[in-house]
């Protein structure tokens, strides 16, 4: 089967904020294909946000800087960033929904069609009458990722969407996420530090530390690289580490399951309690 052609290619990019000496990015080659499923992580202030914005052409059209390198990109983007509220432009849901749909020519009645199913699919039926300032972080990052939904995208980008909220919005944001990979071939790629998240749902990462890409692999495979991990700070999940402590001690080194429905699979099979042993 012949290699699918990217949807967003980064050629060389790199990227220095006005009135900053060091630059923000440096030279990022970074190609993104469909359906492909994107984690980005690494320490606070390490080029996570920036990196989205340069995916998305926001940089360098909508910031003062000095931009070298190309960017190509084919389909339609949507973006939802940390803060929602800072998307909002609706008093009430329908019209935060609508709002972009009109943009593009929508008309009336296919807004109307469009409006529940798109509600429906993020798990926020009867919300349209709603005021979105007035629903929990959760609800309100689901509004804003159904807003983005309405135009159908082909890639969804999503900065830190989790950082605000308790665990339960957290479980609701990423639930839906889940969904959405599920049920059409998007390309998703989302920057967080909640990497016991991540590595149940991207199929594969990338850390970024400083501005530069320091490792670009497969979910399973970029948790065996501890080493750089720890020392950018990045949190390895426990059943991760553990998963590594028990293959260094029988020297039988493999990739670590990344959930644990995973690792109960795979350690009882060959007789032993995950559970137990991690509590021993």
């Amino acid at each position: 089967m012949p290699k699918q052609q990217p949807v967003i290619q980064l050629g060389n990019v790199s990227w220095r904020y006005e009135e900053r000496d060091k630059p923000a990015l440096k030279r990022i080659q970074l190609e993104l294909r469909p359906g492909e499923v994107v984690g980005v992580t690494g320490p606070s202030g390490a080029g996570k946000t920036t990196l989205l914005l340069a995916l998305t052409g926001l940089i360098p059209s909508n910031y003062e800087g000095e931009f070298t390198g190309t960017r190509a990109v084919s389909g339609e983007i949507g973006i939802v960033f940390q803060d929602p509220e800072t998307q909002f432009v609706g008093l009430t849901v329908e019209e935060e929904i609508a709002f972009p749909l009109e943009n593009r020519g929508f008309r009336d009645e296919e807004i109307g069609r469009i409006l529940p199913q798109v509600l429906e699919r993020v798990g926020l039926p009867g919300f349209a009458e709603r005021s979105p300032f007035e629903l929990s972080g959760g609800e309100k990052q689901r509004v804003a990722i159904a807003s983005m939904l309405a135009v159908s995208p082909q890639i969804v980008v999503l900065d830190e969407p989790t950082s605000e909220l308790d665990p339960i919005g957290a479980r609701e944001v990423f639930s839906l996420l889940h969904r959405l990979k599920q049920e059409q071939e998007v390309t998703i790629i989302v920057a967080s530090h909640a990497t016991e998240e991540l590595a149940a749902f991207c199929d594969r990462m990338i850390l970024i530390d400083d501005g530069e890409i320091e490792l670009d692999a497969p979910t399973s495979e970029f948790f065996t690289h501890l080493d750089l991990l720890d020392a950018a700070g990045i949190y390895v999940p426990d059943l991760i580490r553990f998963h590594h402590w028990l293959t260094l001690e029988e020297n039988q080194p493999s990739l670590p399951p990344l959930t644990v429905e995973e690792m109960i699979r795979r350690y009882s099979s060959i007789g032993l309690d995950p559970e137990m042993e991690a509590g021993s």
